[in-house]
């Protein structure tokens, strides 16, 4: 899996190594410590994918936060926040509603990324992707990092395979699953 930077211009591979691996629960690999927890499945769009296809996809699943665009071979290439995607059609019906939060230029593109948005390739950002043997900590950071609600879990090729929610990650930590 090859990193496609983060928001903050580091690398999105997860972390590795480092007092977090290994140690205590933010050391056990997500894939364990959130079994019979929020589990979500991964839900899967194409980049062509209408941002109306998005919506009923979103909505006949809705404890999923983000979205897994994936390519014709079913590798994960981008990630659509559910609230990217509320924004998207709000900027379609309600433009002054978006538009009053507008404080400067990134603030303008985005308003003009939501309004002229049509498929989940418009709407995409960089995967939030992490190998099958990640931690609790490395799905923490990546989550952070891409400013997203949870992480895709991929295999060695990138096809995601199951989907790690944030709030399932918190309820493993703090035992309350």
């Amino acid at each position: 899996m090859s990193g496609t930077g983060s928001p903050d211009g580091g690398d999105d591979a997860p972390r590795r190594g480092g007092p977090e691996r290994g140690s205590g629960i933010a050391g056990r690999p997500v894939m364990e410590a959130t079994k019979g927890l929020l589990e979500i499945e991964p839900v899967l769009v194409a980049v062509s994918d209408t941002v109306e296809a998005l919506v009923r996809r979103a909505s006949a699943s809705p404890a999923t936060r983000a979205l897994g665009v994936v390519d014709a071979a079913g590798v994960l290439v981008g990630v659509v926040s559910v609230d990217v995607l509320v924004a998207a059609v709000v900027g379609r019906v309600a433009p002054g509603a978006l538009l009053a939060e507008v404080r400067d230029v990134d603030g303008m593109e985005a308003f003009d990324r939501y309004v002229e948005a049509r498929t989940a390739g418009d709407l995409m950002a960089p995967p939030a992707a992490l190998p099958a043997d990640a931690t609790i900590a490395e799905a923490f950071h990546l989550m952070r990092d891409h400013h997203s609600p949870g992480a895709y879990v991929v295999d060695a090729a990138g096809r995601p395979i199951a989907y790690a929610d944030g709030l399932g990650l918190a309820a493993a930590v703090t035992g309350t699953g």
